[in-house]
């Protein structure tokens, strides 16, 4: 039996016989280009979404179990205690029912484009490069690795060195020294990326908890 639980983030899906919990993502994409540049063909943006998805599962998936522990062994859930699940992510390309709006426009090297999650609208702004690892001082990542954490639940950690000066604050985040972190400037994941996701999880099956953890 597999346990499905729908968000306006994601949607989880359990499932027992492959002990694998699955995050999966609709995008509705909007195509869009900087001025004297060609306009996205289909099989660009096929590329582009696939690209995409691999760069997403390449970082996070595979990455945290979720350890499964049943509190009332009377329970038809027992079969699950003590299991290990892989948490995977999925990102599927859709043109209605979406989770996400994604912006993705073709930029020249002179444009200012900031990528950025709203998550009060549900869009996500994306430059075509972003697939890419980028690397300006002391920042190296793909950057669509650090926004897609921004969908499923995960803040900026990064401090107002790495800020433009209209988006600055007096308060930086208690992991503003981790840099190595992907929620700041570097690349590496931390268990507390996917929290939301954990707390979510567990309200999904009567008598199970998960507790999540990143895998060594």
């Amino acid at each position: 039996m597999n346990y499905i639980k729908k968000t306006d983030a994601y949607d989880i899906y359990i499932e027992p016989s492959r002990k694998t919990i699955v995050i999966r993502q609709k995008w509705k994409y909007i195509w869009s280009v900087a001025s004297g540049i060609p306009n996205w063909s289909y099989l660009e943006k096929k590329a582009w979404h696939q690209k995409a998805d691999n760069v997403i599962w390449q970082q996070w998936g595979s990455k945290f179990i979720f350890w499964a522990l049943s509190k009332d062994h009377n329970n038809s859930n027992t079969s699950l205690h003590k299991k290990e699940f892989n948490l995977e992510f999925d990102i599927q390309w859709v043109t209605s029912d979406q989770h996400w709006i994604a912006n993705v426009k073709k930029i020249n090297a002179l444009e200012d484009f900031r990528s950025r999650v709203n998550l009060t609208e549900k869009k996500i702004h994306l430059a075509h490069i972003d697939i890419k690892r980028r690397k300006v001082g002391a920042i190296n990542q793909n950057t669509v690795k650090h926004e897609f954490g921004h969908t499923i639940g995960a803040n900026d950690e990064y401090g107002n060195a790495y800020k433009r000066a209209y988006n600055q604050t007096t308060y930086e985040s208690i992991y503003v020294k981790d840099t190595k972190g992907l929620m700041n400037i570097g690349n590496e994941l931390r268990t507390r990326y996917i929290r939301d996701i954990e707390l979510e999880v567990n309200k999904m099956i009567p008598g199970v908890t998960f507790a999540a953890f990143l895998e060594k």
